[in-house]
């Protein structure tokens, strides 16, 4: 090797390192604290390789270069929602399911994905979605070929025949499609297969449906699906990979069914009762209530219930609900935040946190359901969910205290996502 090309090897080497150790910091004027509770004031956020590297007091600012100014502002960690389907545009009626490209799910993932971004939520778990577009969407934003946040994705969720999410359901029997993940299993041997499936084409969790659900033709919300056999098979499967299981369920039965078949988070909870409670506690299961569809289902759209065997208006309902969601929270249950984004406009996640406290919940622990319990279930908290040195700088900035209100966090001014800016006020 000539000393000519050995001396470029050597400067490209350099350059590409100081690029790596380039430093930044944050000046905020507070700081929230999730795991304490608190605000604490005048702070610089010191920020290397995407990480958080160290967190002092402002009084050091000087010693620092390239400083983002954000002393007029409350940062606080990057938010999670741990229930979203961002390839999917259910809120959008001019979108004809059935003569939608399957590429189409994908192009619009990328402006779901951008919003949700500019909403705040650095971190999502996407739990169902058509012919792998969530995985496709993941790995476009991991190689930052689009803004998004963080994605960890199901593909489509595991249902029975006649079950939620079959879109068989849908058709006449002469249109029903050769069977793909999405399409129906049923038995231990066929749900495992599918299972491994899906872990063959890279998904990072897995979805049940354990009950029927309010948005399938011809299922009803409460009834149970899957057997408890059935859905061990899956979450066998997907323990040996090391992945989680999520389960959709809506009745009482098919909770309990999925906590004693080894799930780790029941999703929606609709019709949970005192018994679904003491097990959620007693299995350590999280809970993932999405108020935010469920209002925006049945008090601003108000969606037709008379085919779905309940027997309660639509305000009745979500007055239900909001009651089990504050008996779950009162009693201790693990509850992590999670929308349904997808229900609504994508972006509107931050609108679910009012909820959350008009419900009974704390605003702190609203927060904390959105960061560090959330981080907590997907199994990134080493990483996210706090404001920590050594953990990915996901940091964003409001106006004001979002403990005191917490609506503050519906217009997010400041987003950061592993160091770089994504948005700015």
């Amino acid at each position: 090797m000539s000393r000519v090309i050995l001396s470029v090897l050597l400067l490209l080497l350099s350059l590409s390192n100081a690029a790596q150790k380039r430093q930044s910091a944050i000046w905020a004027g507070a700081m929230l604290d999730v795991v304490e509770g608190k605000l604490v004031n005048d702070v610089i956020i010191v920020i290397e390789n995407g990480k958080i590297s160290k967190i002092n007091k402002a009084s050091n600012k000087n010693q620092y270069k390239d400083i983002i100014d954000l002393s007029e502002y409350t940062i606080l960690p990057g938010l999670i929602d741990c229930h979203t389907h961002l390839t999917n545009p259910y809120f959008d009626k001019s979108i004809d399911v059935y003569e939608t490209a399957i590429a189409t799910y994908g192009i619009l993932g990328t402006l779901y994905a951008k919003k949700t971004l500019d909403a705040g939520f650095t971190t999502v778990r996407d739990v169902g979605a058509v012919f792998y577009s969530d995985v496709a969407l993941r790995d476009a934003i991991n190689k930052d070929w689009i803004p998004g946040p963080r994605m960890y994705v199901s593909g489509k969720a595991l249902t029975i025949t006649g079950g939620h999410g079959a879109w068989a359901n849908w058709m006449a029997p002469h249109m029903e499609l050769k069977p793909n993940p999405g399409f129906p299993v049923d038995g231990k041997d066929e749900v495992r297969k599918r299972t491994r499936t899906l872990i063959k084409n890279s998904v990072d969790l897995i979805k049940i449906n354990a009950t029927g659900g309010f948005g399938t033709s011809k299922s009803i919300p409460g009834a149970s699906s899957f057997t408890i056999e059935e859905m061990q098979a899956a979450v066998e499967e997907a323990k040996k990979r090391g992945l989680k299981v999520a389960a959709h369920a809506h009745g009482a039965d098919g909770i309990k069914n999925a906590i004693k078949a080894g799930a780790h988070s029941i999703e929606h909870g609709t019709f949970l009762d005192q018994e679904s409670i003491d097990m959620l506690k007693e299995y350590k299961v999280y809970l993932v209530m999405d108020l935010l569809a469920a209002h925006v289902e049945l008090i601003e759209n108000k969606e037709d219930l008379t085919k779905k065997q309940i027997n309660q208006t639509q305000s009745e309902l979500y007055q239900s609900y909001a009651a089990n969601f504050q008996k779950a929270y009162d009693q201790g249950v693990r509850m992590a935040f999670g929308t349904d984004a997808s229900i609504f406009e994508h972006g509107r996640n931050a609108e679910q946190f009012h909820l959350m406290v008009k419900a009974g919940m704390k605003e702190i622990d609203a927060i904390r359901s959105a960061t560090i319990v959330a981080a907590e279930l997907i199994g990134v908290e080493k990483n996210t969910g706090s404001l920590d040195e050594g953990k990915w700088a996901d940091i964003i900035a409001v106006k004001g205290n979002p403990i005191k209100d917490i609506r503050v966090l519906e217009k997010i001014e400041f987003v950061m996502k592993e160091g770089k800016v994504y948005k700015v006020f």
